[in-house]
């Protein structure tokens, strides 16, 4: 997997738990924070389209399950 430098401005008492979390690595520690950043977004964005769609959704499942029971 390609890598890439980054440079980032936090807070120094955020920085040192971060170190002393990071049990050594503090490039891989920050790579699953934001990868779950990531995941908790698009689970965020799929909450709010559910909710945003939900009806329209079950309209199309019920015409759909209509259709095949229908055949």
């Amino acid at each position: 997997m390609a890598t890439s430098k980054l440079t980032v401005s936090v807070p120094d008492d955020l920085l040192r738990a971060a170190r002393d979390a990071a049990d050594g690595n503090l490039s891989a520690y920050v790579a699953r924070a934001i990868r779950d950043q990531l995941l908790r977004d698009a689970m965020a964005m799929y909450a709010e389209d559910t909710a945003r769609l939900g009806d329209d959704l079950d309209d199309l499942y019920s015409a759909a399950e209509d259709d095949l029971c229908d055949s």
